[in-house]
């Protein structure tokens, strides 16, 4: 998330007190320091998304109250999830982990986890899992669904990147390297581009294969370039 957050602390103070009496039942708005900064964190994330949202949305964010901005935030963390979910089950079906558990783990077991146990309204900074599985971007500088929904992205790429070579020369290359039938945390894709680039230049007939591939991720990169132009104005 991009933007700096320009309200003063006195002005969040009220959210985290609303915060609190939703968590406690209505009850009470005292809670422990350690919720309390937790309460906190959660309006930061909400006024954080707000802030950083493209186009008219992140600008009118800039105008907007405290308040107005963390509802605002609120519901953009809401529908992420909702998209998040969305791509989730969209690479579910074809989804192939090669063998390495580590890859298999992450996706099959981590992601349900994340969706199963976060709270989007108490938490949502916090992105659950470790996702333990390297994809190709950093995503250090992320947290929460932000995280998650960037991780999803990424593995969407490097399936639909895998796919373009037959299972059999991936296998046969992630073996190769000791990352296939084990949990490796290695990136595939890496593995297999390396692979694939020493047969080009040996006697291997990775050609076609690795262009198809090259070609697509080109194309795909030129068009996220081109969209994020756009979006930006």
């Amino acid at each position: 998330m991009d933007g700096e957050m320009h309200y003063e602390v006195e002005e969040l103070v009220p959210i985290v007190g609303r915060l609190a009496r939703e968590y406690t039942g209505g009850e009470s708005t005292s809670v422990t320091y350690e919720k309390a900064e937790q309460l906190m964190g959660a309006v930061l994330y909400c006024v954080r998304e707000a802030e950083g949202a493209g186009g008219e949305e992140g600008a009118l964010a800039g105008r907007m109250s405290a308040a107005q901005a963390y509802e605002a935030g609120l519901s953009r963390v809401k529908e992420k999830v909702k998209a998040a979910l969305a791509l989730y089950h969209g690479i579910l079906p074809e989804f192939d982990s090669y063998g390495n558990r580590c890859l298999g783990d992450t996706f099959l077991k981590g992601m349900p986890e994340f969706f199963k146990w976060y709270d989007v309204k108490f938490e949502p900074q916090n992105t659950i899992v470790t996702l333990d599985y390297p994809v190709l971007k950093d995503l250090s500088g992320d947290a929460g669904v932000d995280r998650i929904f960037g991780f999803l992205k990424c593995l969407r790429l490097e399936q639909r990147f895998l796919r373009r070579f037959p299972k059999e020369f991936v296998q046969k290359a992630l073996d190769g390297d000791g990352a296939g039938r084990n949990g490796a945390a290695e990136n595939l894709c890496g593995i297999v581009l390396e692979t694939a680039l020493k047969q080009l230049l040996g006697e291997g007939d990775a050609a076609a294969y690795l262009a198809l591939a090259m070609e697509e991720a080109v194309v795909r990169l030129n068009y996220a370039s081109l969209k994020d132009t756009a979006d930006n104005g």
